[in-house]
């Protein structure tokens, strides 16, 4: 249930610099009134998934007659897929051109997703991407690109290219200091050629609860007893200090003298975004990855859920720089217990993307067999 509240609270966030997008899992809530509803509250953005909206179009009796025709004239289930999803990302791209427009291009973009199966396919990648930018045509679209090595070379591409890009699936500082090279990279290269900066929009996208998820795994699997003890009080803190760590990262490649140019070509920064918000552990506050993670020049994407308990009950201080140098000796008590944040980063990765094409073709395999 949608919690109406004149979006103050969202508004409260905006004022100290940080931006909400909501993560949609189904499709009803991109068009008419549900969005407009949402876009008043104070919601700046969607992020979209595949698994979610093909879910959606294979278990609502809405689409089986469209579903139906597609099929019939040839389509396979990812065509079936994108021929429903482009109309509907378009019609939200124009409902959130209003908000696009107001910010100067900072906020109101749809988020789509390209096939898990290129997240090691550079060309892939860059094709894909540029094929969809094409057909949807909205300048306030965002092409999902994952953060692996071939993306990273993708990503330079598409920002070079003028193409709006959120890196996904980071998992900790190294991969994030690789996306802002990539993203620094791609305008460089279109000042060589230049080529305008300022409508070219990007976000880095840190996944908190996997990271929480995967720490607290190891932390649970150590069975020294004073060493046990130690990582009991540590579990359901990585996530927060990771993140906590990778905006003092923001904040140095801004500050820095390759920045400084590109600021004078009037170039977007490219702000953090906090996704995979919810959190499932019962012993931390369901709003724990938000309201510890409120800082200017972020994104913060938020769950149907977790959005209503925000308007419920959230706060909108500013928190993402408190306690700093509690992070540094987190950091010191992981790598005493041989927990290292890098490899775990890795791992993630790996297991994401696996994860997400396995999620992609049940979805697909569902979509399919509709009826």
């Amino acid at each position: 249930m949608r919690i109406d509240v004149g979006g103050s609270r969202l508004y409260d966030l905006q004022r100290v610099g940080q931006s909400v997008w909501l993560d949609c899992d189904h499709p009803r809530t991109l068009i008419g009134s549900p969005l407009a509803h949402l876009i008043g509250d104070g919601i700046a953005g969607i992020n979209t998934n595949a698994v979610g909206l093909a879910t959606a179009y294979a278990e609502d009796m809405a689409y089986r007659e469209l579903i139906a025709k597609l099929r019939a004239a040839g389509a396979a289930a990812y065509q079936i897929y994108e021929r429903l999803s482009i109309e509907e990302l378009r019609r939200a791209a124009d409902q959130l051109r209003r908000v696009y427009n107001n910010t100067g291009g900072r906020d109101g973009y749809v988020n789509i997703e390209l096939p898990p199966t290129l997240a090691h396919d550079a060309d892939g990648t860059e094709s894909e991407a540029r094929r969809l930018w094409n057909v949807i045509d909205r300048p306030n679209t965002m092409i999902k690109v994952p953060a692996t090595d071939a993306g990273l070379v993708a990503m330079r591409r598409l920002i070079a290219a003028g193409l709006n890009v959120n890196a996904t699936l980071i998992f900790g500082a190294r991969r994030y200091r690789e996306v802002a090279d990539a993203y620094l990279s791609g305008l460089e290269d279109r000042v060589a050629r230049r080529l305008p900066l300022e409508r070219v929009a990007s976000a880095a996208s840190v996944l908190l609860s996997r990271i929480d998820s995967a720490i607290d795994r190891e932390l649970d699997s150590i069975q020294q007893p004073t060493k046990a003890v130690h990582a009991g009080r540590l579990r359901g803190r990585a996530a927060v200090a990771v993140a906590q760590f990778v905006y003092q990262r923001y904040k140095s490649v801004i500050a820095s003298p390759r920045w400084q140019p590109l600021a004078a070509h009037h170039a977007q920064t490219q702000r953090l975004l906090w996704a995979s918000t919810d959190i499932g552990n019962v012993y931390h506050s369901d709003l724990r990855y938000v309201n510890e993670l409120v800082g200017r020049d972020t994104v913060t994407a938020m769950s149907q859920n977790t959005l209503d308990a925000f308007l419920d009950h959230g706060t909108a201080a500013p928190t993402l720089e408190r306690d700093l140098l509690e992070v540094l000796a987190l950091f010191g008590k992981l790598e005493a217990l041989r927990i290292d944040l890098d490899r775990v980063g890795t791992q993630l990765e790996r297991e994401s993307i696996g994860a997400i094409a396995a999620s992609v073709n049940t979805a697909l395999t569902l979509l399919a067999s509709a009826a």
